[in-house]
């Protein structure tokens, strides 16, 4: 949200945001099988960070709008949403299906300037339909749309075979392209394959950028029950996101940039692993002269699973190695590398 309001004022924008949270849920959750611990769920933590961000500045505005189909969900989630809200901000809780509701909204935007401001879209369904590509394309038609998406890959494997399901699954992925996993052998290569082909049917549908978070569940081993999916249409969008899951990342769910989906991947790739390296030496050797670090780190965090403190050790590293010459500007230190310096692979 930060990000957003600081773009927006720097630009001499109104300061505006609109989050919607389609599956919303009661807004609280267990956090045990005990059922001792209840903590907030994503409707109720974007209302709390909204009112610290409008308590800075009153003129900011933050529109959220719930939407889930459970009657009992969406009586606790509306009580405790009007009870956060004490700037009187626009905050709707809806019960309906969110395609009929989104599509709705969409259209209201249509009517209004709120098609320009950032869209922020948090879709976290129970399962694998109710929210079509169709609708996602639509979506992304908008120009500052950002999508968070629970791909829940293994009830999408379990099922994907039966005849019940075809018709979700071409809505899912706007394609009957899914049945090309039979050629898979294992579970893993399937996981890899719905990933992959999600990824590429929202860059199709109109993201610029796409990136597969794998989630890490406690005592489920490698092998995951989802993946959190961000699609945007700016670098910056992308740069943030994956600049906040790395920070999170140690936590007991931890989160893995997959960039370049594959069957293995590590967490946020330490620049002492070869592969980061090898990708980024790679980069420089195909370019044809002088490369400005914008630009590598920028192709970095949408292509592989770095981040800016591992991209930059990954290039002093190389440096290091002989592998490649930076070029840095007067005054910038010899032990790290950043914006203004340039780069190119050693002859």
């Amino acid at each position: 949200m930060a990000i957003f309001f600081r773009v927006q004022s720097n630009r001499g924008k109104e300061q505006k945001v609109v989050y919607f949270d389609g599956f919303c849920g009661p807004g609280t959750y267990y956090s045990d099988e005990s059922k001792t611990h209840e903590c907030s769920g994503s409707p109720l933590l974007v209302a709390e960070v909204a009112n610290r961000y409008i308590d800075k500045d009153p003129k900011r505005s933050v529109i959220i709008y719930c939407v889930d189909k459970n009657d009992q969900c969406i009586e606790i989630l509306k009580k405790k949403i009007d009870a956060l809200n004490r700037h009187n901000q626009d905050w709707q809780v809806y019960k309906a299906e969110f395609d009929d509701k989104v599509n709705e909204v969409l259209d209201l935007f249509d009517r209004t300037n709120l098609r320009y401001q950032p869209l922020f879209f948090f879709i976290d369904p129970f399962g694998y339909s109710g929210y079509p590509m169709e609708t996602l394309e639509r979506l992304l038609s908008y120009p500052r749309t950002e999508l968070f998406i629970n791909f829940m890959v293994y009830d999408i494997v379990r099922f994907w075979e039966q005849e019940r399901s075809e018709k979700d699954m071409i809505a899912l992925f706007g394609t009957d392209e899914f049945k090309k996993v039979s050629d898979c052998d294992t579970s893993e290569q399937k996981y890899a394959f719905f990933v992959n082909l999600y990824s590429s049917c929202l860059l199709k549908g109109g993201a610029q950028y796409v990136m597969p978070f794998r989630v890490n569940t406690p005592n489920q081993g490698t092998r995951p029950r989802y993946y959190l999916i961000h699609a945007s249409k700016v670098i910056l969008a992308l740069k943030t996101m994956k600049d906040n899951m790395a920070s999170v990342s140690n936590a007991p769910y931890r989160f893995e940039a997959i960039g370049s989906v594959s069957e293995q991947m590590s967490l946020f790739e330490n620049p002492d692993k070869v592969a980061l390296r090898d990708r980024i030496k790679e980069r420089c050797q195909n370019a044809k002269d002088w490369i400005d670090y914008d630009e590598i780190e920028d192709w970095a965090y949408a292509n592989t699973t770095g981040v800016a403190k591992t991209i930059k050790k990954a290039l002093v590293e190389l440096e290091h190695n002989g592998k490649i010459i930076i070029r840095r500007q007067l005054g910038q230190r010899k032990n790290t590398v950043v914006s203004g310096a340039r780069i190119r692979a050693s002859k």
